[in-house]
């Protein structure tokens, strides 16, 4: 990579507060609004846009511009999440609508080439996370369910970032070309079925989400289908990396968790399943997909930024493989662990974040310290 995004490295790790606090909250049962809005807002955007942050200026071949804006970006969002930590979530909420519209300024000038699928996609991201930090505001003033902020991030921005990077990366990783023609296709159906589907969250019409949500399985099922086929034309066996193994454990909670929220849905048993539907689409699918993420971009950033020019260091020396393995036979357990938990409740419900708060640290231990602090021994 020729370009190092400095700002990407705090970003991770304000990230992982967010996250580690988001179960923190849901462990104590203090606000299921705050549990939703720091795992969503908080989590799931930092990584993202600090990954976006490194990975456009790369894929343009140009540095971003202007660079001081991304700090700008990162400091309104440091103020926000701790404003969110302290319940004051008018005040945060704004404070977050202003960070992502620099923050889309931010990414828009720096993208001039439109053509990559995975630009598209990146792009079609950044404006739903600009929708969505309006909507939160809305929200927050009692003009707008808070439902439709959700699922305009988790949907709108974080699924079309991550299909948008997977089909970019998963066929580098993998060492197989990617179909151009239904990757094209997929973009299409993302810009067709994603307006629909938020206008039945802001109708609050649950039936209408039921029908809606179909949209939602069928897209992420067409994204699905291009993964297989890609995989299919291999004909003699290859181990599949260990990035990708976690992107497809993380795809493999996808439909059960889409399936879930349609059921959901349609039956109005909201208060039951939607602990579930979130801890298998937030803390399941988009937690393990962004450990593989982590994994595979973090020790590149450090190692640009910091062993470069040195000898004797490479990317392995930056992240603990071993430790990696482990993790990825153990967030199945530990996940299935939170549905038990949240789904018995009662004094369990204290303890269903425990197993994966731990497999998380475990994971910061292995990537983010590891590479950060480690040392050479020449």
């Amino acid at each position: 990579m020729f370009y190092v995004s400095k700002v990407s490295l705090p970003f991770f790790f304000l990230a992982i507060l967010d996250l580690l606090y988001s179960l923190a909250v849901k462990s104590l049962q203090l606000d299921p609004k705050i549990v939703w809005i720091t795992a969503v807002f908080g989590f799931v955007a930092h990584t993202i846009m600090s990954a976006m942050y490194q990975i456009v200026p790369n894929s343009q071949g140009r540095p971003l511009r202007p660079i001081w804006l991304s700090y700008v970006v990162f400091a309104l969002s440091l103020f926000s999440s701790f404003l969110f930590y302290l319940f004051q979530t008018l005040y945060a909420s704004l404070v977050y609508a202003f960070a992502s519209l620099l923050f889309a300024i931010n990414i828009l000038l720096s993208i001039k080439n439109w053509q990559p699928i995975t630009v598209k996609f990146i792009g079609l991201g950044t404006l739903y996370l600009l929708f969505a930090s309006f909507f939160l505001l809305l929200s927050e003033l009692g003009f707008l369910p808070l439902a439709l902020a959700v699922h305009s991030l988790t949907l709108g921005f974080m699924l079309n970032v991550v299909v948008g990077v997977e089909l970019a990366w998963i066929p580098m990783l993998y060492m197989e070309p990617l179909n151009i023609v239904l990757s094209r296709r997929l973009f299409y159906l993302s810009l067709f079925y994603l307006p629909l589907f938020l206008l039945s969250f802001y109708l609050l019409d649950y039936r209408l989400i039921s029908i809606a949500s179909l949209l939602v399985l069928a897209f992420s099922g067409y994204f699905l289908y291009i993964l297989y086929s890609m995989f299919s034309k291999r004909r003699m066996p290859k181990e599949i990396p260990l990035v990708v193994r976690y992107f497809i454990l993380a795809l493999i909670m996808l439909p059960f968790g889409l399936l879930l929220g349609s059921i959901m849905a349609g039956e109005g048993i909201v208060s039951f399943l939607l602990p579930l539907h979130f801890d298998l689409l937030v803390y399941g699918f988009t937690g393990t997909t962004i450990m593989g993420g982590l994994a595979h971009l973090y020790p590149r950033i450090v190692y640009n930024w910091k062993f470069s020019g040195a000898t004797g260091v490479s990317l392995s020396d930056l992240l603990r493989e071993d430790a990696l393995k482990r993790i990825i036979l153990l967030i199945p357990f530990s996940l299935a662990w939170m549905l038990f938990a949240d789904a018995y409740g009662g004094f369990l419900s204290y303890m269903s974040s425990l197993p994966y708060m731990l497999l998380w640290l475990y994971f910061a231990w292995a990537v983010l310290l590891r590479g950060m602090f480690y040392k050479p021994t020449n």
